[in-house]
């Protein structure tokens, strides 16, 4: 069994001595003077302004309806609201009217003005309306609403039938009807509006128009308006006009005996039709016609025959006269036998 020696313990070496506490205190404090020292000698770092602080956003406006005061309105002016009715059709009597009162329905109506030219509401009773536009009545009820009722009612009001503003179209147009006039119009434009003239015309349009006096008859001249295109016979058409297209009246001559072509022939009563035109219009005499014994055959109003001898030799050579046919005349050319 054998042994190991331990190692022989080392000496300690002497420790280093501290240097004492107060010239390390002392050090300390001089090093952080001359710190401070130097920071004051440099100018100091510019801070930013704070930036400003965001103006306070107003409220809205809010924008009230109140009713016009009557004292600033002149009494020759109608208020501006009235003006701005959005129209400028005037409601007659017998127009169906829609009013609606924003949020209230049970305001709501749909009524017809009567003859008198007034409508009756509830709460309001009976109102005048003949004359005003769409606004002036928007804004009348509003205000009468307002008084009593409601705090700033938003009215509206729809016209549904322009009953009192027709115009009648009649006579020899495509389509005769009763026209809402909306607007102001013209003659042709109300004749545009039933489709147009149609054929076998007259001479004339006639304008039927009521007026204080009674029944004005307008005559204008068809040929002049339609074909010359003068202006000043386009005229303008009010409401409650009729206007008539007259159909050109045909009236029937028989035309027989020794003609080319003997029938029944229907001219127009504008234009007169002697004894040579009805003659020419069958084609004119045969070479057996005995002219000088031609005879018109007239019934009167009393039921009566009547014989006028016609010598239409002599008319042809301008020595006698040529007599107008009336209607249902028969127009006789015997024929010569020698």
């Amino acid at each position: 069994m054998s042994y190991t020696s331990a190692p022989s313990p080392r000496p300690l070496e002497p420790a280093m001595p501290r240097p004492p506490l107060v010239p390390r205190l002392l050090a300390a404090a001089l090093v952080a003077a001359a710190s401070l020292a130097a920071r004051a000698a440099d100018p100091p770092a510019e801070v930013p302004a704070p930036a400003p602080a965001p103006a306070p956003t107003p409220d809205p406006e809010i924008l009230e309806a109140r009713p016009i005061e009557g004292s600033l309105i002149p009494p020759d002016q109608p208020p501006v609201s009235f003006l701005r009715g959005g129209s400028d059709y005037r409601i007659g009597r017998q127009d169906l009217l829609e009013i609606n009162v924003f949020d209230l329905k049970e305001l709501d109506q749909t009524v017809r003005v009567a003859d008198d030219g007034t409508i009756s509401l509830p709460l309001l009773g009976h109102l005048q309306v003949d004359g005003l536009t769409k606004g002036e009545l928007e804004a009348m009820i509003a205000k009468l609403l307002e008084e009593k009722y409601v705090r700033n009612p938003q009215v509206t009001i729809f016209v549904k039938e322009y009953v009192s503003k027709r115009v009648a179209v009649s006579g020899a147009v495509k389509k005769p009807d009763t026209y809402e006039m909306l607007g102001d119009k013209t003659l042709l434009e109300m004749i545009s509006l039933a489709g147009g003239l149609d054929r076998d015309l007259g001479k004339e349009i006639i304008i039927f128009r009521a007026s204080e006096v009674g029944t004005q008859r307008i005559s204008i001249d068809l040929d002049k308006l339609v074909y010359e295109g003068d202006p000043a016979l386009n005229v303008a058409v009010a409401p409650g006009d009729i206007v008539y297209v007259p159909a050109v009246e045909l009236i029937r001559i028989f035309v027989t005996g020794a003609v080319r072509n003997p029938n029944l022939y229907e001219v127009p009563r504008s234009e007169p039709v002697t004894v040579l035109r009805a003659v020419t219009l069958a084609g004119g005499t045969t070479d057996r016609a005995s002219e000088s014994k031609v005879q018109v055959i007239r019934t009167d109003a009393s039921g009566n025959r009547v014989t006028i001898s016609v010598n239409l030799k002599k008319v042809k050579r301008g020595k006698a006269e040529d007599p107008v046919l009336k209607k249902d005349d028969l127009v006789l050319v015997p024929e010569s036998f020698f």
